[in-house]
């Protein structure tokens, strides 16, 4: 029998299509936060899981032939149109998916070394942390705090939805999502609070203290991604027995590494990411 995943990610799979400073539109790219972080995991030598809503036209198999993918049958894979102007990112959705309930989860799948939860859509409830009892839980909320309207750009909401149950241990979150979030919200959700900023680094908050994280320099081809592979990172290194600062720098040295490639094939190795420390 085979032993239930060590890292098991939760939220959509996706097709991105990017526009970069007016450019040209990109192909369908497979992404997602989901596929992101256990790609990255498994580079890690994770056994890594991952339950998923996604349409037939997902590269499932072709993808993950190393990773365990659970999936709910959805009659549209989810897709984002990407808009990238110097960095800053607007979005447009072109397709949703269906939601992912709790009896998606296999029995023996609720106590991994690692929950990453990554909402993209509302596909998962807010109590959704009760379904298990990892080590170490990371959440990215970005799917609760999206709206979108009638011509699918998407615009982030003041409030998160309520939220019922246990604190998450990491929340992840980029600077442009929460422009309008009040701070205590973040902090009566989650125990380290993760801000990334681009070109600015991140900034990460822990017992009323906000330790700030430099960029590692790199030479951007796509920052779709990017902030998905550094929360991953971050929670794999915490897992490791890191402390904040230091996981905190394996993280960025993690997200410069995945925007200089293209989509998925921009997720790092350990040996990787350590090469590339400063």
């Amino acid at each position: 029998m085979q032993a239930p995943p060590e890292f098991i990610s939760v939220g959509h799979l996706t097709f991105d299509v990017n526009i970069v400073d007016n450019g040209s539109p990109s192909s369908h790219i497979p992404g997602g936060a989901s596929a992101y972080s256990a790609l990255t995991a498994e580079k890690h030598g994770l056994s890594t899981g991952i339950v998923t809503s996604v349409g037939s036209d997902y590269p499932v198999d072709q993808l993950f032939s190393g990773v365990d993918v659970r999936t709910v049958e959805s009659e549209h894979t989810v897709a984002f149109a990407n808009y990238y102007d110097s960095g800053d990112r607007t979005q447009v959705l072109m397709a949703s998916g269906s939601r992912i309930p709790q009896t998606a989860i296999p029995e023996d799948w609720t106590t991994p070394d690692v929950l990453f939860a990554s909402p993209l859509l509302h596909e998962l409830p807010s109590d959704c942390v009760n379904w298990f009892d990892p080590k170490i839980s990371c959440l990215v909320p970005s799917g609760w705090l999206r709206r979108w309207g009638h011509d699918g750009e998407i615009t982030y909401a003041d409030m998160l939805p309520p939220f019922r149950g246990k604190k998450w241990d990491v929340i992840a979150v980029s600077e442009s999502e929460i422009e309008r979030l009040p701070d205590k919200q973040l902090f009566d959700l989650g125990e380290i609070i993760c801000v990334t900023k681009g070109e600015n680094g991140s900034r990460i908050w822990s017992n009323g203290e906000w330790i700030q994280v430099p960029i590692v320099p790199s030479k951007p081809v796509d920052f779709t991604g990017a902030g998905d592979i550094w929360a991953t990172t971050f929670v794999i290194a915490l897992n490791a027995g890191m402390d904040l600062e230091p996981a905190g720098k394996y993280a960025a040295a993690a997200s410069a590494i995945s925007i200089e490639s293209t989509g998925l094939s921009g997720c790092p190795s350990q040996t990787e990411v350590e090469a590339r420390l400063p």
